[in-house]
């Protein structure tokens, strides 16, 4: 039996060069045509019992696998949709929505605003359809980085990034190893401060939505809303979650908060200075990073994070692996104790 001899670096180049040349393809041959729905993004019921939604809409044709890697390479070479207007309906209101250079929103009233289907129309032709369920009540917020948090991706390598978001079917990506358990627990009752609601916010762009979010349900995380960059070039990773992370705390004033990210880029230090910019960082129930670097240089960058935080009265979780981390949130009485049998 003759085995493959190629180095793992010479297989790493030809699936990069594939990519290139499958995106040199689809420059020539993404039909223009009918408008499509990257991402949409429902917020859950807020005091005013209104229903906040916002989206991300090309001008490019759907494709028939939304998900597929044609799809996802597509992304690369976009077109926003100029202008236009929306339809947005629920089974007893609608709103229009204008579109402006891709990006829409709006706010609906559904009678049940904790059960609804949701309906997006362009030019009278149903675009997008999704039945929503929201708790009834929530106590907490969770709010989730993805890549390298829950999802291996490898951002620190940018070949092996590229491979995995573009290349590397929704089936075959790797959630980081016992984090959807976690988060499965932690949505069903775990959490000592009560029912969370999950955001999961990345700087990833809208037209890994869909990838995204297929991955989510592939290994049945909670449900949640979805926050991504508009493009990858739409601003930078910090000002992208900072701004979000100030919406969403805004927008629930009396929700507590648990932070999750990784050590990989910067969510450490952006998640330190949105708590040094509270009234009361003490809202926050603990900011939880999975450490993906041993460097020298990365360990004294956590050593100082952790200390700010100290001085804020804000726990800091750093951790590798996923028994070390349930213990940490024992130990914190972040979630409950499980009842041990005799």
């Amino acid at each position: 039996m003759i085995k493959n001899s190629q180095p793992p670096c010479s297989i790493r180049l030809q699936s990069l060069y594939q990519l290139i040349f499958f995106a040199f393809l689809l420059l020539f041959s993404v039909a223009a045509g009918a408008a499509d729905l990257y991402d949409l993004r429902v917020f859950p019921p807020s005091a005013s019992n209104t229903v906040r939604f916002e989206g991300i809409i090309s001008s490019s044709a759907p494709l028939s696998n939304p998900t597929g890697k044609r799809a996802r390479l597509s992304g690369l070479i976009r077109s926003w949709l100029a202008s236009g207007s929306l339809q947005i309906e629920t089974e007893n209101s609608s709103c229009s929505a204008s579109v402006c250079e891709g990006e829409f929103s709006g706010v609906l009233a559904p009678a049940k605003n904790a059960s609804f289907s949701l309906t997006v129309l362009y030019e009278g032709m149903p675009l997008y359809h999704e039945h929503l369920n929201f708790p009834e009540r929530f106590d907490l917020l969770v709010i989730s980085d993805i890549d390298d948090t829950i999802l291996v991706t490898e951002v620190k390598s940018k070949t092996r990034m590229l491979l995995n978001s573009m290349l590397r079917k929704v089936e075959n990506r790797k959630p980081v190893t016992g984090t959807p358990e976690l988060y499965k627990s932690l949505d069903s009752g775990l959490l000592a401060a009560g029912k969370p609601y999950f955001f999961y916010l990345s700087s990833s762009p809208a037209f890994l939505s869909r990838t995204l979010k297929a991955f989510l349900k592939f290994h049945d995380f909670p449900q949640g809303t979805m926050l991504l960059k508009k493009s990858l070039t739409d601003g930078s990773h910090q000002h992208h979650k900072t701004a979000w992370l100030n919406d969403v705390s805004a927008s629930y004033p009396d929700k507590a908060l648990l932070l999750f990210g990784d050590s990989g880029e910067k969510d450490p230090a952006i998640y330190t200075e949105f708590a040094e910019s509270l009234k009361n960082p003490k809202r926050i129930l603990a900011v939880i990073i999975r450490n993906v670097s041993e460097s020298p240089e990365q360990q004294a960058k956590l050593k100082t994070i952790r200390k700010r935080l100290a001085d804020l009265g804000v726990p800091f979780i750093c951790w590798h692996e996923i028994e070390s981390l349930k213990e940490s949130l024992r130990k914190l009485a972040i979630v409950k104790m499980p009842a041990t049998g005799h």
